[in-house]
């Protein structure tokens, strides 16, 4: 995998800067430095657990990010909008993507799933629909929460727990650590392709409800396409409910709609989103992104 390296054209403009007086040279040096890492999308999808294990020592040297666990072929999203890169042949990255971002920062995606079961049977391999989104190829222009890829444990991580190795190259340059960054990272609910029609099922219990609108505090949820299931959600979602939305009690029949603003809370619930293009407000679950088309009473 490519290092950093000072470039002959960086000495040369601050060897330029420093001749011009202190002023211009760090005006140069300025310009030079690369732009701070950006807000970023978290990269994975689902339960996950990771800590700062940025700088520990491995085989190899150095552990240059942080390892993200979680279940095998949960969604890998790119953390912004960018250009990637697809690798294939590293026999310790494995199945690996390396996204260069809009602002600068390029980021490294490595131990993709390469498994065609759920077994660690390795026989998938590097390709589209196993360790990377369908569709995705080098060079592809990819937006912030746009699914690229898949947990695994291919390259040096064979055998053991799945897990995204995920790493922050600002400008493009040496690793720094990544935790503070992820730690300040917006998670998704779901992944989905932009602008696909897309619809969840979100399972929880009533926060607030009001005339059209539900908050849910979701405990799991089921996307399709793909039929994606996230557990352990754990987190409030307020749904917008127009006046179309079909309400029904436990026994499958249809209640007013009036009933909605009188739910109390703790109330059990499944809720169904219309069919709609994906966004990514609704993929955050940002307050009223997604609309619900059916409620039912559990």
């Amino acid at each position: 995998m490519p290092r950093h390296r000072t470039t002959t054209l960086g000495v040369t403009l601050l060897v330029i800067g420093l001749a011009a007086g202190p002023a211009a040279a760090g005006r140069l040096a300025a310009a030079a430095a690369p732009r701070p890492v950006p807000p970023l999308i978290f990269p994975v999808v689902g339960p996950v657990t990771y800590g700062d294990d940025f700088g520990d020592a491995r085989g190899q040297g150095s552990h240059e990010g942080n390892d993200i666990l979680a279940p095998k072929r949960s969604p890998v999203v790119a953390v912004e909008a960018g250009t990637v890169r697809l690798w294939t042949t590293s026999t310790r990255a494995g199945c690996m993507i390396e996204l260069r971002g809009s602002s600068g920062t390029s980021y490294r995606y490595i131990h993709l799933n390469n498994d065609a079961t759920a077994a660690n049977d390795n026989s998938g391999g590097c390709v589209v629909g196993v360790a990377y989104a369908a569709g995705l190829r080098t060079g592809a222009r990819v937006t912030a929460g746009e699914p690229i890829g898949y947990v695994g444990d291919s390259g040096d991580a064979d055998g053991g727990s799945a897990h995204l190795h995920f790493e922050v190259h600002p400008g493009g340059g040496a690793a720094v650590s990544p935790y503070r960054h992820l730690r300040r990272a917006r998670t998704l609910l779901f992944a989905a392709a932009p602008g696909k029609p897309f619809t969840v099922a979100l399972r929880g219990r009533v926060a607030a409800a009001s005339v059209g609108s539900l908050t849910l505090s979701v405990d799991r949820l089921q996307a399709w396409p793909g039929s994606v299931r996230v557990t352990k959600v754990g987190r409030p979602v307020e749904l917008m409910v127009p006046g179309t939305a079909a309400l029904f009690d436990a026994l499958g029949t249809i209640i007013a709609s009036a009933k909605l603003a009188t739910l109390e809370p703790g109330e059990p619930v499944v809720a169904w989103t219309a069919r709609t293009p994906a966004t990514l407000s609704a993929q955050l679950g940002e307050p009223l992104a997604l609309v619900a088309e059916r409620i039912v009473l559990r």
